[in-house]
């Protein structure tokens, strides 16, 4: 990477450490505020007033800034590699409108998109694949009915837009008003996902794809739904590394990755993947996959000894692998939470000053919007109990107490 210039683009700024501190990065592009020192940053937040939750589309937007980097960074004649979590028609229309000047760093568009964008087309390549999943039911919106699918997969069951991602358009249903508030929540969706409830823990299992191999990382069980932390069901509020007691269950996940791998590896993709996993006893359902950087990617790289974020842009630059590792490097343990807003929007008038660990606050005079993120929270032990759907009582405690801290009144939003 010393040969580049390295730009990175994601919703928060520590999503793509390590690589923001590596010596080459010039800019971190980033939804949410915030800059690591020594690299220049500029920030959705700061440019409009406003914190939300950012979107694959709305970090998208930052690919308009490029020729701006491109004016007020140093005399330099090595080229710029742009980072993004993964390709978009703008990120790569934002490299090729400066050949030689600036390269993507992102696998392939016509591969990554349609495995990130259609759950229904991954579930059945999944089963292609000899991997297990969960039982499904596909049907149009206006042949929605609840009978018809509780019968077929029991209650409760899981009911997705094809397209969500961490969690956004996902519904654990248990009645008919769930359907009925699905369906007009989102009435742009034409076909939906439905599937058998396959346990209450959710774990992942990622990787690295090379060109000549696969290189496997360590399992997470994720954080998901946590009232507290302002998300519903199904909703990715964090990971925790190191923590994962069974080990069949991990050895099994594992292997899982090692397939996908070789499948996106005959593909094209290159770069980090990850699978998330539903657990229910001993029993794994895989869901789908994440061909792109995921939020638990920095969090991992902080905790190797040979970071993942590194090795994923070396995998896009073509660098070898070697030889496919057939089980990941060990890894210290370690995990982190996400806290978003969820209230009406507010404006920040102010904030406490946060404690150690504690990350990622707004700046006073932003106006939050429901989904923003409020602060991120990073410890060597778990903060969550060991299925992830619960906080422990010491993170419970930390997270009230900084809450408390804030004074967000009701914003006066244009009609």
């Amino acid at each position: 990477m010393a040969g580049y210039r390295l730009v990175t683009a994601s919703a928060y700024p520590g999503m793509m450490a390590p690589l923001t501190r590596h010596p080459s990065c010039i800019c971190v592009l980033s939804g949410d505020a915030g800059v690591t020192p020594g690299t220049t940053g500029l920030s959705l937040e700061r440019l409009d007033g406003v914190r939300r939750r950012w979107r694959f589309g709305d970090v998208a937007r930052l690919a308009d800034f490029v020729p701006k980097v491109l004016a007020t960074s140093a005399d330099d004649d090595r080229p710029v590699l742009l980072i993004p979590p993964r390709a978009s028609l703008a990120w790569e229309s934002a490299a090729t409108a400066w050949p030689g000047r600036v390269r993507l760093a992102a696998s392939p568009m016509r591969v990554a998109e349609p495995i990130a964008e259609d759950k229904i087309l991954v579930r059945s390549k999944l089963r292609e694949l000899g991997l297990p999943v969960p039982e499904e039911l596909i049907l149009d919106a206006s042949d929605v009915d609840f009978a018809t699918v509780a019968r077929k997969l029991g209650t409760p069951f899981v009911m997705q837009a094809p397209s969500g991602a961490g969690g956004q358009g996902t519904y654990l249903v248990s009645a008919e008003s769930a359907v009925t508030k699905a369906l007009t929540g989102q009435p742009h969706v034409s076909h939906w996902l439905f599937s058998q409830y396959a346990g209450d823990m959710t774990i992942n299992a990622a990787g690295v794809v090379h060109a000549d191999g696969v290189r496997l990382l360590p399992v997470s069980t994720q954080s998901s739904g946590i009232r507290e932390l302002g998300f519903g069901f199904g909703a990715y509020c964090g990971s925790t590394f190191g923590s994962l007691a069974e080990s069949a269950v991990e050895a099994a996940a594992i292997e899982a990755a090692a397939v996908v791998g070789e499948w996106l590896r005959s593909l094209g993709h290159r770069g980090v993947f990850g699978i998330d996993i539903a657990v229910g006893g001993s029993q794994l359902a895989l869901l789908e996959i994440n061909p792109r950087v995921q939020g638990s990617s920095w969090l991992l790289s902080e905790l190797q000894d040979e970071p993942c974020l590194v090795s994923h842009v070396e995998a896009l630059l073509g660098v070898p692998l070697g030889a496919s590792l057939r089980q990941p490097d060990p890894v210290r343990p370690g995990s982190h939470l996400l806290l978003r807003w969820d209230g009406p929007a507010g404006v920040v008038h102010d904030l406490p000053e946060p404690p150690p660990g504690v990350s990622g606050l707004p700046e006073r005079g932003v106006t939050l919007l429901p989904g923003a993120i409020m602060a991120r929270f990073e410890s060597g032990k778990p903060m969550t109990t060991s299925d992830g759907r619960a906080l422990t009582e010491n993170a419970r405690r930390r997270i009230l107490s900084l809450k408390e801290g804030f004074d967000i009144t009701p914003a006066r939003l244009p009609r």
